[in-house]
């Protein structure tokens, strides 16, 4: 064959991509004549609309597609984390070149890392994917919207108003704008796309020709990762704008495979890391989507499809009030928000530091450092600093964390964790402490936590035989409520009120008047997070409807969206 003609999207990115993908070919083949034809996609079209609104496979596929199935064009240079896991009839991978930088990477516009941008930065991308593990790492960022090709991207990071903005390392690097970087996002806070850093090259099933031309351009160990990231992704049921993240590593004849599966909201992430042969690369992939799906992926993926085709929503026209700190409330609103909830914010406490100089013993002295609450974790690195000393001290200590938002913060901190519980209730950290040591008698055992914080987790480790050292690093405050603030949330009517600790629940109602009480009880349902909160709502006469089985925010928001649908099945039932 003395000429091929190559289908690509217009873009810069894709333009340079096919352009390298020529030239490989020119080297491995000479006197070969290679053109590029370009061919505008959906996806190129729709500029104003979020990715995962538009909805549908292959947005920036189908029509390179149809141009190979009509021979308009002998094949087709993708980026393969936008090639759907499913092919047409007719057409299939004829080679994947060697991965560029499968990584995401963060472009701010002050220069600054991930961890160090502004509370409440205003970060852009229109990668559903990104914004939730951006939000599971750190759930104060405001995630924009941001479409366009690379170019235009960064020259939105200047014109509005954005701290910075998210990318796959591998388009920057192959633009030639790699010096733009500020970080490359690491794998343990943001997975990337399935394929992503990688180029498909997609031919007609019975182009043997094509086929063998495209041998010398082919790099197995590169095939061998995607091949095992995409049957992932194949045996999850997701796309491309899922939250699905999956990252793997081919060395020697060895393949490490790891894979997150989030929620909308990124307040809950599921995670997977297998081991084995490259040349079970396939098998690799569906075993971690086994996996997944036995947590609850599926799930997870539902509710990302549904929010993205505005599927009605469980709670949708329910307003509800979150009376957590409002330094502390955006994940619960966020998670009601995704299920169509409209939100009251009515915070009833307040977290202060204690006193700076509260003991806190060396590092050295201790066998565990449990943290069960993310104020823990930033209450206890602040009392540090005012004591002179560094958090550092404690980077080489064996640390538990209670709960994802826990686990964030100490890794934020750059705090490696020994241990993290599947349940966020006092035996089962026992449990995984157990697994850890044969005994906890004589250990030495530090809990920073907070002034109020309940008993059950320092009585249940005196219980077995450990030495628990209680580092009060926090205390909690009732703010100022005024009459009128209170009138406008009993006036609004809400359908729930939800209490996340046994102080926003005394709070609520102390900053109510008797009328008020009575008026909110006649129209709202109250949710408790757990069982101390509940009681200590009952002692006042509330009477708490909605309990989660699991002890956190997601339970209690699947908790109060069960109760809500329930509702909605009985009242069916009765019309009929």
């Amino acid at each position: 064959m003395a000429r091929i003609v190559i289908g690509s999207r217009g873009s810069e990115l894709a333009r340079t991509q096919s352009g390298h993908i020529a030239g490989l070919l020119r080297e491995a083949h000479p006197g070969l004549e290679v053109e590029i034809e370009i061919i505008k996609t959906t996806g190129d079209k729709i500029t104003d609309v979020p990715l995962a609104k538009i909805g549908g496979k292959g947005l920036f596929t189908k029509e390179l597609e149809t141009a190979l199935l009509e021979k308009r064009v002998d094949l087709a240079v993708h980026s393969l984390k936008d090639l759907p896991t499913e092919l047409p009839d007719g057409l299939c991978l004829g080679a994947i070149p060697k991965r560029e930088n499968p990584l995401d990477a963060l472009v701010s516009k002050s220069g600054v890392p991930l961890d160090a941008l502004r509370r409440y930065a205003r970060v852009g991308t229109s990668s559903l994917r990104r914004k939730v593990q951006l939000l599971a790492h750190r759930d104060d960022l405001a995630i924009v919207d941001l479409r366009g090709n690379v170019p235009t991207r960064l020259k939105k990071l200047e014109e509005e108003n954005l701290d910075a903005i998210v990318l796959a390392a591998a388009g920057l690097n192959r633009l030639g704008l790699g010096d733009s970087i500020t970080e490359v996002l690491p794998a343990d806070i943001m997975l990337p796309a399935a394929g992503q850093g990688a180029l498909g090259l997609e031919i007609r099933s019975d182009d043997e020709e094509i086929k063998q031309l495209l041998e010398k351009l082919h790099d197995p160990g590169a095939a061998a990762e995607v091949t095992a990231e995409r049957a992932l992704l194949s045996a999850l049921g997701g796309g491309c704008q899922t939250p699905v993240g999956a990252l793997a590593r081919a060395e020697n004849s060895l393949l490490s495979l790891e894979a997150c599966v989030c929620n909308t909201t990124g307040a809950e992430v599921l995670r997977a890391d297998l081991k084995g042969a490259c040349d079970d690369a396939e098998a690799i992939g569906r075993l971690a989507a086994e996996s997944l799906l036995r947590e609850g992926a599926q799930e997870l993926i539902r509710g990302a499809v549904a929010e993205a085709t505005g599927t009605p929503q469980s709670l949708a026209g329910k307003r509800i009030v979150v009376t957590r700190p409002r330094e502390q409330a955006r994940r619960l609103p966020r998670q009601l928000e995704a299920h169509g909830a409209e939100i009251l914010e009515f915070p009833t406490i307040e977290i202060v530091g204690c006193d700076p100089n509260v003991e806190i013993p060396a590092a050295d002295s201790l066998d565990w450092l449990i943290f069960t609450s993310a104020n823990g974790v930033r209450y206890f690195a602040s009392a540090l600093e005012r004591q002179g000393r560094d958090v550092g001290e404690f980077r080489g200590a064996a640390i538990c964390a209670v709960g994802p938002a826990t686990a964030g913060a100490l890794r934020r901190l750059d705090m490696p964790l020994a241990l993290t519980p599947n349940k966020f209730y006092t035996e089962a950290l026992l449990n995984t402490l157990r697994t850890a040591e044969d005994t906890l008698e004589n250990k030495r055992i530090l809990l920073p936590r907070g002034r109020i914080a309940p008993p059950a987790l320092p009585d249940a480790l005196h219980h077995e035989g450990a030495d628990v050292i209680e580092a009060v690093v926090y205390d909690t405050a009732a703010p100022e409520i005024s009459p009128a603030e209170a009138e406008r949330m009993v006036a609004a009517q809400p359908d729930v009120v939800t209490f996340t600790s046994a102080s926003t629940a005394e709070n609520f109602w102390a900053s109510l008047n008797a009328s008020q009480q009575e008026r909110i009880k006649a129209c709202a349902t109250f949710a408790a997070i757990g069982p101390q909160t509940r009681e200590a709502a009952e002692d006042l006469s509330i009477r708490i409807r909605i309990e989660p089985e699991q002890h956190d925010i997601p339970g209690l928001v699947a908790a109060i969206a069960a109760h809500a649908q329930a509702t909605v099945d009985l009242g069916e039932e009765m019309d009929a």
